[in-house]
């Protein structure tokens, strides 16, 4: 078997042994969709509002398409906002968000511990496995991924990609290296995957960790912010980094919108095109349980 180095299956895999943390109940898992739908409908509302466009992407955008909502056993909210909406969101954020939310994003005010935005609601908690970052609040969050121009040029956009998927590399590593505990260290020395990756990006972020991980993320969103305006757009911070999110820009713009729930939400125009692109085309049948993400918890208060 060849070895896996994505820290979420890592984590996951040893946590399915360990009697500190559990899978979420049936009704806690109900509750936080709960409270995440309710945010997302808030936040929407304000981003319209004040005209801003906030879009379903990943797997929300998936479920909104596939199940009418969330995807069965997924407890998370995923949007998109193109570039100057991602800018002006940062502006207006404290007039219009922070009674009943806090942000965190590059290139901000707030002490950001991430590459991309997200936006956290005040008075809840949620603490999963690894969750030891103590720049970003352990509560209740949605994300919002900024989609940015690329370069036309083949060679300017190889560069540019490259360079923003090394930087992400290099802060995440140093972000590991400076808050990872004991704890989450001895999990990774459990396993063989777990030893090589965490050897790999101990390596990585001591000999990097002369920059704080803020520096680092202001860095990584500094390059994948292309301000020409191209027929190519892309999620440099989403779950296949900035060449296997590229799409032209028509795929996106201009908007539609979709059902999730009960709310009418923006997504992309060709949200089909974007589904296939992302998950393959067969997006529309349902993986077996064996495929199911698995979400273990430390502690939940909604």
């Amino acid at each position: 078997m060849g070895l896996n180095l994505n820290y979420k299956d890592i984590l996951n895999e040893l946590a399915r042994n360990d009697k500190n943390v559990r899978q979420m109940t049936d009704e806690e898992h109900e509750s936080l969709k709960d409270c995440l739908y309710e945010m997302s409908v808030d936040i929407e509302k304000r981003c319209r509002k004040n005209g801003i466009k906030l879009f379903l992407v990943g797997g929300s955008l998936l479920g909104a398409v596939r199940h009418g909502g969330f995807i069965p056993w997924d407890d998370d909210m995923d949007f998109g906002m193109k570039r100057s909406d991602y800018e002006k969101m940062k502006k207006v954020f404290d007039k219009e968000f922070s009674d009943a939310y806090e942000l965190r994003c590059p290139n901000s005010d707030s002490p950001n511990g991430n590459r991309f935005m997200q936006i956290f609601k005040k008075g809840t908690v949620l603490r999963t496995i690894g969750d030891e970052n103590p720049l970003q609040p352990s509560a209740a969050y949605v994300d919002i991924f900024p989609y940015d121009y690329v370069p036309e040029n083949k060679i300017m956009r190889k560069i540019r990609g490259i360079k923003s998927n090394i930087e992400m590399f290099i802060a995440s590593c140093v972000m590991d290296e400076k808050y990872m505990s004991k704890k989450t260290r001895k999990y990774y020395a459990q396993s063989k995957d777990g030893k090589l990756f965490f050897r790999i990006r101990r390596f990585v972020g001591n000999f990097f960790s002369f920059r704080s991980p803020v520096k680092w993320f202001n860095t990584v969103d500094n390059t994948i912010h292309y301000r020409r305006k191209t027929s190519l757009v892309t999620s440099a911070t989403g779950r296949k980094h900035y060449f296997g999110e590229i799409y032209s820009t028509d795929t996106f713009f201009p908007l539609t919108e979709i059902k999730f729930k009960e709310h009418l939400f923006y997504a992309p125009g060709n949200y089909k095109r974007y589904l296939e692109g992302l998950y393959g085309n067969d997006y529309m049948v349902v993986p077996d349980k064996m495929h199911r993400e698995c979400h273990f918890i430390t502690e939940l208060k909604l």
